[in-house]
């Protein structure tokens, strides 16, 4: 920002050199009062007189012209650098916005993409809603079948416990059976000898 400042100043001082020089010019090959009373009674000579007219030119005066000329070189070199330094900075300043604008561009499209990342993974916060309300629901179903295998479980021991009483009853029922069975036995064929013996 200074260094534009510093060209800024330097054009503004150029301009301001070169108007006075005109004006000098100008106020020297004119005529009037403001011509009398700055460059003497003689105001009907030429400002510039040509090579066939030599115009004696007082030594202060020849000073005086050569010090604006070498001022008005001065100062076009400084307009003429200047405008250098100016198309320098509106290059430079085409290629910062051409970038700008290219990192505009990627800020574009990078927002679009986060826009699309976003809209997906509210798609994917819904889903997951959806899947957490389904695995509840067959965690609910889960532990209901859960209840009622404990229960069938439970029934089955019992059933298994009195199954084994069951058969437990029955082989020591079995064995009395066979047991009165044999003691009927033994006392048929003992009256059936008794018989015979009498």
């Amino acid at each position: 920002m200074a260094y534009l400042g510093l060209i800024g100043i330097g054009l503004l001082f150029g301009l301001v050199l070169s108007g006075i020089a005109v004006a000098f010019i100008l106020m020297r090959s004119g005529e009037g009062p403001l011509k009398e009373s700055l460059f003497g009674s003689d105001s009907r000579a030429p400002a510039f007189p040509g090579a066939s007219k030599p115009a004696e030119v007082a030594p202060e005066a020849d000073k005086k012209i050569k010090s604006l000329l070498e001022e008005l070189r001065v100062t076009q070199r400084l307009v003429d650098q200047g405008r250098v330094e100016r198309e320098q900075f509106l290059n430079a300043a085409k290629a910062g916005k051409a970038e700008i604008d290219a990192l505009r561009e990627r800020v574009a499209e990078r927002e679009a993409q986060i826009e699309s990342l976003q809209a997906e993974l509210k798609e994917a916060a819904l889903r997951q809603e959806a899947l957490l309300a389904d695995l509840d629901g067959r965690t609910e179903e889960l532990s209901r079948l859960s209840l009622d295998l404990r229960d069938a479980r439970t029934e089955l021991e019992v059933a298994e416990s009195g199954t084994a009483l069951t058969n437990t009853q029955m082989l020591d029922l079995q064995r009395e059976r066979d047991e009165l069975a044999g003691l009927l036995e033994e006392y048929r064929t003992g009256s059936h000898a008794r018989r015979q013996q009498a």
